[in-house]
């Protein structure tokens, strides 16, 4: 269930985390770097299975989402459950679009769908810690077919 940031009753902590999300996920499906990048803490850390390394502080989680949005144009964040706890916020979401182009041609990228979950901590009114987990293989698989194919699972 979510709540209405503005609801009465609502916990002022709470509405804050769910208005902070809410933000981020506006910023993510415009593509507005300078928007997302603002809800970070200047030292914060930004990790999800799809990195080999997390990316620390504000220029390098800018570089990053400035990277994804423009080799993935149509990629898209859409929540399907929140959850919120004092300076946590876990949100349930698919993300959907097509996967870079592969090798420079357009007509190698493949669209994708995935469902994950997103972990935030927040601090001063600020996203201190984000952890993204999926599954990276079926996201691979969807953009390489051909993976499918190699013994990878168990």
């Amino acid at each position: 269930m979510q709540i209405d940031p503005l609801e009465p009753g609502t916990d002022p902590t709470h509405a804050l985390l769910q208005l902070l999300v809410k933000q981020w996920v506006e910023a993510f499906n415009a593509h507005n770097v300078t928007s997302i990048v603002a809800l970070y803490a200047g030292d914060a850390q930004l990790f999800d299975f799809g990195m080999k390394y997390p990316r620390r502080g504000r220029s390098e989680i800018e570089r990053w989402f400035a990277r994804r949005f423009s080799s993935m144009p149509t990629i898209t964040y859409t929540p399907a459950n929140q959850l919120f706890a004092s300076g946590y916020a876990a949100v349930l979401w698919t993300t959907s679009g097509r996967a870079p182009r592969i090798l420079g041609q357009s007509w190698l990228s493949r669209p994708f769908q995935v469902d994950g979950a997103s972990v935030f901590t927040f601090r001063d009114g600020h996203i201190q810690d984000q952890r993204g987990y999926y599954d990276h293989l079926s996201a691979l698989e969807q953009i390489l077919p051909p993976l499918k194919w190699l013994p990878l699972r168990l």
